[in-house]
C-alpha cells in the first residue's frame, strides 16, 4: 500500500514542479529576452551570439526558480490533497503526516544534491562565459556600453564623455571628446551617434559646440561650430577572448576558498607592515624626529583602508560561498514549510501558486537584505545567507507539528 501511495504522491508532485519551473524561468527570462532582442534588432548582433547569451543567462535564473518551483509544487499538490480530503483519508487509515511527506522529501533531497553541484560548477562557468561574451560584444560595438557620466578610453585614440544618452533615438547630451593624437578637445551640449557597421565607423555628430586646442604649447585656441562630425574607426568583427580573471560569481567553492585564503594572507602581510611602520615611527619620535610620525600616520591610515577593502572582498567571497549551499538547502526548507501549509490552508491551484510565490518573495527579500548587510554593515556572511532558511525552517517545523497532531491555537482560522 505504501509503495502505491508513494507513486501516487510523486506523480502528483512532478507535474506542478516542472510547470512551475518552466513558467517561472520564462517569466524571469522575459526581462533578459527584451534586452537580447534589442541587441539583435537595433545593434545587429548575430542571432547565434544572442542565443549564446540567452543560454549562458539561464543557469543564474534557474538557481532561484528551482527552489521556488519546489515550494509552489509542494503547496499546490498538498493543497489539492487537502481539498479532496485525501490526506485526511490517509491519516485515518493509520499513516502519519511525516510518512505522507516522505517521498516528496526524499525526491527533493536528491534534487538538492543536484542543485549543489549545479550552483558550484555549472553556474560559475556560465557566469564567466556570459561576462566574457558581453565584454567581447562591447568591444565590437562600443556604442552598446557607452557609459553615462564616465570618461571612457574604449575607442582607439579618443577619450569620450557622455553625460546622458537616449538610445532609442541615438541622441547624446553633454558630450566631451578628446582626440589624444592631436590634443584636440570637442564639447557640445547635444549630438547624435551613428554606428556605420559596413564602413567600420562609429560616427559622432556634434551640434553647437566648441573646439579647444593648445597651439605651439603657448597659444590657446577656441572655435565655435554649428555642426561637427567625428568618424572613429572601430573593429566590426566579434573577436572571442578567454579571460583568466574571475570575480566571486564566477568561482566554484574551491576557487572561493583559495581566494579567501589568498586575501587573508595579504591582510596579514599588511598588518605586519603596519606594525613595522608604527614601531619605526615611535623609535624615531623618541629620537626627536617629528616629521616621521606624520609620515607614518599617513601610511598607517592608507594601510587600514586597504585592510578594510580586503575584508569586504573576503565578505563577498564568503557570501557567494554560503549562497551556493543555502539556495540549494532552501528546497528542503520549502518542503517542510510547504506541505503542512498546503494541507492546513487547503489551497491548491492558483491559490497554491500565489501562496508559494508570496513565501518565496519573502525568502528572496531576506537573501537580498542579508547580502546588503554582509557587504556594507559587516554582518557575518554565514548568518546573512542562512538566517532566511533558519527563520522559515522554524516556522515550517511549527506548521508540521500542527499538521501532524491537528492541534493549533489558529486551527479555526486555518480551517
Amino acid at each position: 500500500m505504501i509503495r502505491l501511495i508513494d507513486r501516487y504522491l510523486i506523480k502528483e508532485f512532478l507535474p506542478p514542479f516542472f510547470f512551475s519551473l518552466f513558467s517561472l524561468t520564462f517569466i524571469l527570462l522575459m526581462d533578459q529576452l527584451f534586452r537580447l532582442i534589442d541587441l539583435f534588432v537595433k545593434k545587429g548582433l548575430p542571432i547565434d551570439v544572442v542565443g549564446q547569451i540567452l543560454i549562458y543567462t539561464l543557469p543564474l535564473i534557474i538557481t532561484y526558480t528551482a527552489p521556488m518551483a519546489v515550494l509552489v509544487a509542494i503547496v499546490m499538490s498538498f493543497g489539492r490533497f487537502a481539498q479532496d480530503n485525501e490526506i485526511l483519508a490517509l491519516k485515518t487509515s493509520g499513516l502519519t503526516f511525516l510518512s505522507i511527506m516522505r517521498i516528496p522529501f526524499l525526491a527533493t533531497l536528491l534534487f538538492m544534491v543536484f542543485l549543489i553541484f549545479f550552483n558550484n560548477f555549472i553556474l560559475p562557468e556560465s557566469n564567466h562565459r556570459v561576462r566574457n561574451l558581453m565584454l567581447d560584444v562591447s568591444r565590437k560595438r562600443p556604442a552598446i556600453r557607452l557609459p553615462e557620466g564616465v570618461f571612457t578610453n574604449e575607442l582607439t585614440g579618443y577619450t569620450v564623455y557622455v553625460g546622458k544618452k537616449d538610445e532609442r533615438h541615438s541622441k547624446l547630451y553633454d558630450i566631451t571628446i578628446y582626440d589624444r593624437r592631436s590634443a584636440l578637445m570637442m564639447t557640445a551640449p547635444h549630438g547624435e551617434l551613428k554606428d556605420l557597421e559596413e564602413e567600420g565607423i562609429l560616427q559622432f555628430i556634434l551640434y553647437n559646440g566648441e573646439l579647444h586646442q593648445l597651439v605651439d604649447d603657448e597659444k590657446y585656441q577656441r572655435t565655435n561650430f554649428s555642426k561637427q562630425i567625428i568618424n572613429m574607426q572601430i573593429n566590426t568583427e566579434l573577436i572571442r577572448r578567454e579571460r583568466k580573471y574571475r570575480n566571486q560569481n564566477e568561482l566554484d567553492a574551491f576557487g572561493l576558498r583559495a581566494k579567501i585564503s589568498e586575501t587573508d594572507k595579504e591582510i596579514h602581510k599588511i598588518k605586519n607592515d603596519t606594525e613595522e611602520i608604527a614601531r619605526v615611527a615611535i623609535d624615531k619620535y623618541l629620537q626627536g624626529d617629528m616629521k616621521e610620525l606624520d609620515h607614518a600616520r599617513f601610511k598607517i591610515q592608507k594601510n587600514l583602508k586597504l585592510i578594510k577593502g580586503k575584508m569586504r572582498k573576503i565578505s563577498r567571497y564568503l557570501v557567494e560561498l554560503n549562497k551556493k549551499f543555502s539556495l540549494a538547502f532552501a528546497c528542503i526548507v520549502f518542503v517542510i514549510i510547504g506541505a503542512p501549509m498546503g494541507y492546513l490552508f487547503r489551497r491548491g491551484g492558483i491559490a497554491g501558486i500565489l501562496m508559494g510565490i508570496l513565501l518565496f518573495s519573502l525568502f528572496y527579500i531576506l537573501i537580498l537584505a542579508g547580502e546588503e548587510f554582509a557587504d556594507r554593515r559587516d554582518f557575518p556572511a554565514f548568518w546573512a545567507m542562512w538566517l532566511p532558511n533558519i527563520i522559515l525552517l522554524l516556522f515550517g517545523v511549527y506548521l508540521f507539528f500542527v499538521a501532524e497532531f491537528e492541534k493549533s491555537p489558529f486551527k479555526r482560522l486555518l480551517r
